[in-house]
């Protein structure tokens, strides 16, 4: 009985400890090549408050965004096209995406379980540059991370200067 009366408060503060740990990104796959053309991409599926926040990192580094647009969309006839339908689909690479929050911080950042974003040529849907996280993001004080950073200058480093 008295271990557990110490065990306890103990595996407790550890465990609470461990939530608290900043986050860090870590690139799992990068390109073999330099990624090239204007710091233009598009980004697949909604735009969340963490896709918001993940953006104006990237931004710092001078990247513009465009929403995903399939390629694959069945089209009209030649010279029909459908209203507010682009025609120009100008993005070479797209980003994906794929969070998984625990919780929101006070600060306003995110507490994530786990994070991956992708970089994918949109040409031959290579997967160009992969990169996760898990931890406390920015605006999470006391620990705040630096996981959108972290990722936005992996992107930008991969990209042709």
């Amino acid at each position: 009985m008295r271990i557990l009366r110490f065990a306890v408060p103990l595996l407790a503060t550890l465990v609470a400890g461990a939530c608290a740990l900043p986050g860090k990104a870590t690139v799992e796959v990068s390109p073999k090549v330099s990624l090239t053309g204007p710091k233009v991409v598009a980004i697949m599926g909604t735009r969340t408050e963490l896709v918001a926040a993940l953006e104006d990192a990237l931004t710092e580094h001078g990247f513009t965004f465009r929403h995903y647009q399939n390629r694959d969309r069945v089209t009209e006839p030649l010279g029909q096209v459908k209203m507010g339908e682009s025609t120009v689909d100008n993005t070479k690479y797209a980003i994906e995406v794929i969070p998984d929050i625990f919780e929101r911080c006070l600060g306003g950042g995110f507490q994530l379980t786990s994070l991956r974003v992708s970089v994918v040529d949109r040409s031959s849907n290579e997967l160009m540059l992969r990169s996760t996280a898990n931890g406390r993001t920015e605006k999470c004080p006391p620990t705040s991370g630096t996981i959108f950073h972290d990722i936005a200058n992996a992107i930008n480093a991969a990209w042709q200067k």
